[in-house]
């Protein structure tokens, strides 16, 4: 029978490989919390975390989750794929407010579709630690038609920049949603990310980050 075992005070020298594990503990043995790996790590390291993304965004169309919509991002997890897709962030890079007055506010809408696909100019989402655009369980699609997409939900308000002028501004930044799994698409369900009016004329850099976790 082996126990896991805290000494106080310690850190690990080395990955420990063998033998009785040792946990780092605090001064009265007390187990602690490590950021010895970064937040993500060991799902990156596991091959478990995916992206879909798409630079210079030019023209968004109008989304507020109507059937067969238009999203930014279209996410399908498949009835049989045996995974969650756990989202941990969405972010936004404004490359240029653009000159044609307008507003950019993203939500997310969740819908069940069942074994029922939408379908759609697919875009593979890319593994985040081998770099291959492979591997996924999900079917997404970016800023193209979901046909056979039904109604979705709004479940969640998302980046939003406010109102952009008729004048041009400078580049305000990236904007970093922490979701920490705060949203799961289920398998059988469609997530849609998208501007609540149409966009055009400004350039945006947008992606969603997720974990695939087995059910």
């Amino acid at each position: 029978m082996s126990t896991l075992q805290s000494q106080a005070g310690a850190l690990p020298s080395q990955r420990q490989t063998g033998g009785q594990p040792v946990n780092p503990g605090g001064t009265f043995g007390e187990a602690l919390f490590s950021e010895l790996n970064p937040v993500y790590y060991t799902l990156l390291k596991q091959g478990r975390v995916f992206s879909l993304a798409s630079a210079n965004v030019a023209t968004v169309t109008a989304f507020t989750g109507a059937a067969a919509g238009t999203p930014v991002f279209g996410v399908y997890n498949p009835s049989g794929s045996g995974v969650d897709l756990v989202l941990l962030q969405s972010r936004a890079d404004v490359r240029t407010t653009g000159t044609t007055a307008g507003a950019m506010g993203f939500n997310f809408w969740l819908g069940n579709q069942g074994s029922t696909p939408p379908s759609g100019t697919q875009t593979v989402a890319r593994q985040m630690y081998s770099g291959a655009q492979s591997g996924s369980a999900s079917y997404c699609m970016v800023n193209t038609a979901n046909t056979a997409a039904l109604a979705s939900n709004f479940v969640a308000p998302s980046l939003s920049l406010g109102n952009v002028t008729t004048t041009a501004g400078v580049n305000p930044g990236i904007f970093v949603e922490d979701l920490r799994g705060s949203i799961i698409v289920a398998p059988g369900n469609y997530l849609a990310w998208g501007n609540y009016v149409a966009m055009a004329v400004a350039a945006l850099d947008l992606s969603l980050l997720w974990a695939e976790i087995p059910v």
